[in-house]
């Protein structure tokens, strides 16, 4: 089911997509109207598989632009904040770029993390956003895709930040879009064999466009973090004053430049 929005050059679609329960055959769909509200299901849909999605066609397949997790099908009149206000009381964006080729026998990469300070129940347009940290993630060995080193970073170290302890907390990542319903619902580690936290749950966002504030958002950690594989690459890593950092396997994460977050209001 789809609804056109207006206003974009190129037609955008919005969906509410899901897919029924794992492992069990479905021959046929049930579709019912609530006579009170209007609001139509899917009977045989996984509830916890529903995600919110606006995209636009590109070649034989769509392009997403974001996806994130909603309860039914009303999602489809509603407006995006209001949507994201639902399922979450903060917002953080992480994205991480790797450089191609290996810097003095390291993969190097940099992950930025910002996050939205105030609780999305009071925020008003436009959304304000701010840069919360970046890390360079120097790699000796393959620890694999670092992207999801800087999930965990998000997962285990910026969880702490007071105000986002124990609220619902979205997650705004840029990949592994597929594996987002079994990550949400722990039937599938994002890491290693990590679960994600009880409180923080995946969001999708490109940064293909600025469709939304989220976008918007891995954008700015997008451009961030290529800023600073640029300056590193401009003289020898031996040469960086480097803090500890956080070890992760084959690879170290050092936090550049810390930023503590503002305090939410009251």
């Amino acid at each position: 089911m789809s609804k056109k929005k207006d206003g974009p050059k190129v037609p955008r679609d919005h969906y509410v997509v899901g897919h029924g329960v794992e492992g069990v055959l479905v021959e046929t769909l049930t579709f019912t109207v609530d006579p009170l509200t209007g609001i139509p299901s899917v009977l045989e849909l996984d509830p916890t598989s529903l995600r919110s999605q606006i995209s636009y066609a590109r070649g034989k397949s769509d392009k997403v632009l974001t996806s994130s997790p909603v309860d039914s099908f009303a999602a489809l009149d509603k407006s995006f904040i209001d949507r994201m206000r639902e399922q979450f009381d903060y917002l953080i964006a992480v994205d991480t770029n790797t450089e191609l080729e290996r810097i003095d026998g390291y993969k190097v990469s940099a992950c930025c993390i910002c996050c939205i300070v105030d609780p999305l129940a009071v925020v008003t347009e436009p959304i304000k956003y701010e840069h919360l940290a970046a890390y360079l993630i120097l790699d000796s060995g393959d620890e694999g895709n670092a992207e999801l080193l800087g999930w965990h970073l998000v997962a285990t170290v910026h969880i702490n930040t007071p105000f986002l302890r124990t609220q619902r907390v979205g997650v705004i990542v840029d990949s592994e879009l597929g594996d987002h319903v079994a990550i949400n619902a722990r039937t599938k580690p994002y890491y290693k064999n990590h679960m994600l936290p009880a409180n923080m749950t995946l969001v999708y966002a490109s940064d293909a466009a600025t469709e939304t504030f989220i976008n918007a958002m891995i954008k700015l950690n997008d451009k961030n973090a290529n800023g600073l594989i640029k300056a590193v690459k401009r003289r020898p890593l031996s040469t960086l004053q480097l803090n500890d950092g956080v070890k992760l396997g084959t690879a170290t994460c050092h936090c550049i430049v810390p930023k503590a977050p503002s305090s939410p209001s009251k």
